[in-house]
């Protein structure tokens, strides 16, 4: 499996605090059956605002313990930035970090708005040949008042990914119940875990993988955390089937059920 979203780069963000806490993420990754982690630490400018190259050193500094340790595991370079006008500036300046320096790139939202500025963003970042991928896209508002709304990006190439914990409860059964839509109606294409210690969403995909299997079947699921992330490390171009749109059962409906 390959997790796309990882804050594992220790010392630099909410995730790992220290080495030993990078060591111990990955550890359960691999223990878990995760082969490959994408460091994604948060890029912006009220976060880390290292340049590309500390933020390769610090992983450098991972892999070597890793392999001290015996940890059989490929730690690859991204980021998690936060949607903003100059966005596509950024990814030209290295402030932005594409996923293994590739034209994929982790982007998160407000959680309580969708930006006025976005579409565009959007555009400017795919003229460029940037593939934006929206991180636990389960998470915002806007997402929550209508999901349909992915559906609008999947159709504009937009890759959308959601969280293993999410989908297992961990965010409670609101976000549950909403990952399951998403999974179920096409408008995700990654699960990742979004990990940011062995407690706090655990590094760990195969229990998520194992749910998804149940809602989606076992190939769209394997596809969700091997298929499509193995391309996107790799850097390869591949079709987003179409999504299904999701019409919500009027009240009425579960009136009548007994419900």
């Amino acid at each position: 499996m390959v997790d796309l979203h990882s804050h594992i780069l220790p010392g630099v963000d909410d995730g790992a605090a220290t080495l030993a806490d990078a060591l111990a993420m990955a550890r359960a990754a691999r223990d878990d059956g995760i082969a490959t982690v994408v460091a994604t630490p948060h890029r912006n400018p009220w976060a880390y605002r290292a340049d590309r190259a500390d933020a390769e050193r610090r992983l450098d500094e991972v892999r070597v313990a890793c392999r001290q340790e015996g940890i059989e595991i490929t730690l690859l370079l991204g980021g998690e930035s936060h949607i903003a006008p100059d966005l596509v500036d950024q990814v030209e300046r290295g402030a932005a970090i594409t996923i293994n320096g590739g034209r994929f790139l982790l982007v998160e939202w407000p959680y309580e708005q969708y930006p006025e500025y976005s579409e565009q963003v959007i555009f400017d970042l795919q003229v460029h040949g940037i593939v934006p991928i929206v991180a636990h896209a389960e998470r915002y508002r806007f997402v929550r008042r209508d999901p349909n709304y992915l559906a609008t990006l999947i159709e504009r190439g937009v890759v959308v990914q959601v969280t293993a914990s999410s989908l297992l409860g961990e965010f409670g059964p609101d976000i549950r119940k909403l990952t399951e839509i998403l999974l179920t109606h096409g408008l995700a294409h990654v699960i990742a875990t979004d990990s940011h210690s062995v407690d706090r969403r655990a590094p760990t995909l195969s229990a998520a993988r194992d749910r998804a299997a149940e809602l989606v079947g076992e190939d769209c699921a394997r596809a969700m955390v091997a298929d499509v992330p193995s391309q996107v490390v790799d850097n390869h171009s591949f079709d987003l089937p179409p999504p299904k749109p999701y019409r919500p059962q009027p009240f009425w409906a579960f009136w009548r059920s007994g419900s």
